[in-house]
């Protein structure tokens, strides 16, 4: 079964009604949350300390393209 993610923001105060299994453009609602995502991504100085850590303990260990797919998915994180 494929899942998609999106996010709809609302007024303050006219969020519609949820509940669960309700119907949604066609499929059925699986999860929700309730406050900002983005409320628990990583700081872009935090994103840097991560990436010199990351350097500094694996750069014998792991290939340049491990490492930039790793940093990739974490700069997802910082959006």
């Amino acid at each position: 079964m494929g899942k998609v993610t999106y996010v709809v923001e609302y007024e303050e105060g006219k969020e519609p009604p949820v509940y669960s299994d309700m119907e949604v453009t066609g499929g059925r609602l699986t999860a929700v949350m309730w406050s900002d995502y983005r409320d628990d991504h990583l700081l872009p100085e935090e994103l840097d300390i991560i990436d010199e850590a990351l350097f500094e303990i694996t750069h014998e260990k792991v290939d340049s393209d491990s490492h930039e797919e790793i940093m990739n998915k974490l700069r997802l994180m910082t959006q």
